[in-house]
């Protein structure tokens, strides 16, 4: 990794830092980037402190030329749109190129500007962002991965300070996109792509962990796996413990199958994805509370590690008898139009019990009181619902749920607390979200990081069996047993790609 620290003209408040307060960051005895990698990858990714060089503070003119590759565009300091900011990367490279520094740039995947404090000044209307980053590499290969050139990120001097700005920048810059919630960008709480005002630092969430190569799904289902009125159940670790914690329900069509038992409408066709997340350590605290935490529900569509579909949080459900970080009942949740539900069940040695049931129909009640079926999912069969303790000849009203609202368009380039104004180019708008209101002309000291620097990890289970039955069973709604600690758990889906990387 490359990393250059600018003092832009003279202009704002000079360089943001030296060399020394760089390293810190990377490697101080506090909560550091090279820390924050390690735990978050479970140790799959690390910073290549052999091919890291940091350079500065260099004194950029106000304007220049840019790189004749890209036409050569005139570039100021002044403003941060169009080609400005690769026109001050091409300034920073062909200075470090050049004697005295030598630096040979062929080395490094990653090329980090550190901007001068209170950029947002000097600069046109707009520009008070907190970073900047290149989706995926600058010259992007998504079919040829060992192909990936080098990307660019840029990083306000106000805010540089921040390891959780580059944990979401360079993610970014390895195709990660902004981790939502239907009604709010960046209102993904449990991921470092979202969630600025969480409590801590977060790692990334289930389907952003599977799309780096560094975990996968503890379960894999499908629809061949669900029978209306039928709950599977399966056990999954925390995602601390586990980088293999979360469960992945592709309701795609099975081209190869054309016999599909789920009772899912065929215009369904999301993935959801479900974890049991905690805070951790100090490097995933999503809530104030060590051991407190919530099962999720993300759905993310995609299956590229280079797509750029946003995945949304849909539901952050309590798991019974486990810590949660606030006071909630809710424990479970229905994909809208989909009849599927999701349960949080119980809490076992750092397990949790997640159901997964199909409704028989998309009415919220249960009308066959003799089928031996959870119509409804609420956990309670036939005579044991209360929906089935109705005076005889009454006929309840249906109570079907009315059509889902369109999806808004999750993926690609939209407005929001963001611009686009380059190619490739993600500006984060998060000055007025880090530091409240009234950031646009003058700066503020950056967020207070905590002071530990080890990871709390609870003694890992040697496995578990993951509880369910087959389709031919009588229904039974009653809790499986907990995870033996002898069995290995099943199935489990092996990460694919970049199983060991260096972040260069």
């Amino acid at each position: 990794m490359l990393i250059v620290i600018i003092n832009m003209c003279n202009k704002g408040g000079g360089a943001a830092t030296g060399p020394e307060g760089v390293w810190n960051l990377l490697k101080g005895d506090n909560a550091n980037l090279a820390g924050y990698y390690e735990t978050c990858s479970y140790g799959r990714q690390k910073i290549d402190f052999d091919n890291t060089v940091v350079i500065g503070p260099l004194n950029m003119p106000c304007n220049g030329i840019g790189s004749p590759i890209m036409g050569s565009v005139p570039w100021t300091v002044t403003s941060c749109r169009g080609q400005n900011p690769y026109g001050w990367f091409y300034w920073a490279e062909q200075t470090v190129a050049a004697a005295p520094y030598n630096i040979d740039l062929s080395r490094f995947n990653h090329r980090v500007m550190i901007m001068p404090r209170l950029h947002q000044v000097f600069m046109e209307k707009d520009c008070d962002w907190a970073g900047i980053s290149t989706t995926g590499p600058i010259n992007p290969e998504p079919t040829k991965p060992n192909n990936y050139k080098y990307s660019y990120t840029w990083l306000a001097g106000d805010t540089w300070s921040s390891p959780w700005l580059w944990f979401h920048e360079l993610g970014h810059a390895v195709w990660l996109s902004h981790a939502n919630t239907p009604n709010q960008e960046y209102g993904d709480i449990a991921s470092a792509m979202g969630g600025v005002r969480g409590y801590g630092l977060r790692c990334y969430n289930a389907p952003q962990i599977w799309q780096l190569g560094w975990g996968s799904p503890f379960v894999l289902l499908t629809r061949m796996d669900l029978t209306p009125g039928q709950t599977e159940l399966k056990w999954i670790p925390t995602v601390a413990s586990d980088p293999d914690h979360s469960i992945r329900i592709n309701l795609a069509q099975d081209a190869f199958n054309p016999k599909d038992p789920s009772g899912v409408p065929t215009s369904c066709l999301s993935q959801y994805w479900v974890s049991y997340r905690t805070s951790s350590s100090v490097y995933d605290m999503p809530w104030r509370d060590m051991g407190s935490g919530l099962a999720l529900v993300h759905r993310w569509d995609a299956g590229s590690f280079s797509a750029l579909i946003k995945p949304l949080l849909l539901a952050q459900l309590k798991v019974p008898n486990a810590k949660a970080p606030y006071d909630t009942q809710v424990t479970s949740w229905e994909a809208p139009g989909c009849r599927l539900v999701i349960t949080a069940m119980d809490m076992w040695d750092g397990y949790a019990l997640i159901g997964v049931c199909v409704k028989t129909s998309d009415d919220d009640f249960e009308f066959n009181c003799g089928d031996g079926l959870d119509d409804d999912c609420d956990g309670l069969i036939d005579m044991r619902d209360p929906d089935c303790l109705r005076p005889p000849g009454k006929t309840p009203q249906r109570t079907t749920r009315p059509p889902p609202p369109p999806k808004k368009a999750d993926e690609g380039d939209e407005d929001g607390p963001y611009w686009i104004s380059a190619p490739g180019l993600i500006y984060e708008g998060l000055l007025h979200l880090m530091f409240g209101d009234n950031t646009s002309k003058k700066g503020s000291p950056p967020p207070a990081e905590p002071t530990v620097s080890t990871r709390a990890k609870s003694p890992k289970p040697s496995g578990s069996t993951v509880a369910g039955r087959n389709a031919d069973e009588a229904p039974d709604k009653s809790p499986p047993p907990p995870p033996p600690k002898n069995v290995k758990p099943s199935p489990k889906i092996r990460p694919s790609r970049r199983s060991a990387v260096r972040l260069v």
